[in-house]
């Protein structure tokens, strides 16, 4: 409350006539005192998945009410929304998705030397012991395979120790942190990109891998199937399975041309929807016509 008497008061000197708020949990809340003390309209960007889990403590529904629109990141997203709004608000859920430059991921030549790539936050949710265990399935056919861990989080230490336990030890490589521009890097040289995850909202991690033309393999959960079409851009998987998530990336293992074909397509999927100049325009859109009070607009622009 404190906070967003200060947002209200800075606002208000300023002469800012709308606040958009990117995250839907703590800061929105703030954000929604602050357009209630100003009188200043506000909306939100709604990702998820953590605030699914725990919609009421956040008053998701409050929040949806009180906001002029909401932008959701995918349908999937706008369906969790309207599951906990009344439907006079659904007009106003709009999607907007997250994007990329999709030009800082230039595709490059690939040898299809068996590099496996994951990118993200060692934790529970990302599943990286479902991975670990299809590793030691994989490394009996494939023995030039080797797969590249970049991140870091509360799991590092207990994860590097099952990969040794595992015997995973000589093909796995747990690297830490690295910059966007190191991410794009390791992209141009690995052949396929993991992403094992239990809960996602739509990873821009795997648009920057799809950007760079690697094949993705990952799991069937939330809006991924709405960026990551199954047989197209790679495989989707069965969360929490490490048989169907080794059938998969044995699968694009075993057909480097069916591998590099996807990493194409993905990469066109990326640039036709996931392109941040495309979004931030569609956004702008929204913004000017609920300001304008004529937003009779779509649930999302396609072009």
């Amino acid at each position: 409350f404190a906070e967003a008497g200060m947002l209200a008061s800075h606002m208000q000197q300023r002469g800012i006539t709308h606040l958009h708020n990117h995250i839907a949990t703590a800061a929105c809340t703030v954000a929604m005192l602050a357009s209630t003390l100003s009188g200043i309209p506000y909306s939100f960007t709604l990702h998820g998945p953590d605030i699914f889990f725990e919609p009421y403590r956040w008053r998701l529904d409050a929040k949806i009410a009180s906001a002029r629109f909401v932008a959701c990141i995918s349908h999937f997203c706008r369906a969790q929304a309207m599951n906990f709004s009344g439907a006079a608000h659904w007009d106003k859920l709009h999607i907007v998705h997250c994007a990329i430059e999709p030009d800082r991921y230039t595709p490059a030549p690939r040898t299809r030397a068996s590099q496996l790539l994951f990118v993200g936050r060692l934790a529970g949710v990302k599943g990286v012991p479902v991975l670990l265990d299809a590793l030691t399935r994989l490394q009996e056919t494939h023995p030039e395979l080797h797969a590249t861990f970049i991140g870091d989080g509360p799991e590092r230490q207990a994860l590097e120790a099952q990969a040794k336990a595992l015997g995973l030890s000589d093909i796995t490589s747990f690297i830490g942190y690295k910059s966007q521009s190191e991410v794009a890097d390791a992209l141009a040289q690995t052949d396929i990109f993991v992403l094992p995850s239990f809960a996602e909202g739509v990873p821009v991690v795997l648009m920057e891998a799809m950007a760079a033309a690697v094949p993705a393999v990952t799991t069937h959960v939330a809006g991924v199937p709405e960026l990551v079409e199954d047989g197209v851009h790679g495989f989707l998987t069965q969360a929490g399975d490490s048989t169907s998530l080794t059938n998969a990336i044995d699968t694009l293992l075993n057909d480097p041309e069916r591998a590099e074909t996807m990493g194409i397509a993905g990469r066109r999927k990326v640039s036709s929807e996931f392109n941040i100049a495309k979004e931030a325009a569609w956004l702008a859109e929204l913004l000017n016509a609920y300001k304008a009070k004529s937003a009779d607009l779509p649930v999302r622009r396609e072009t």
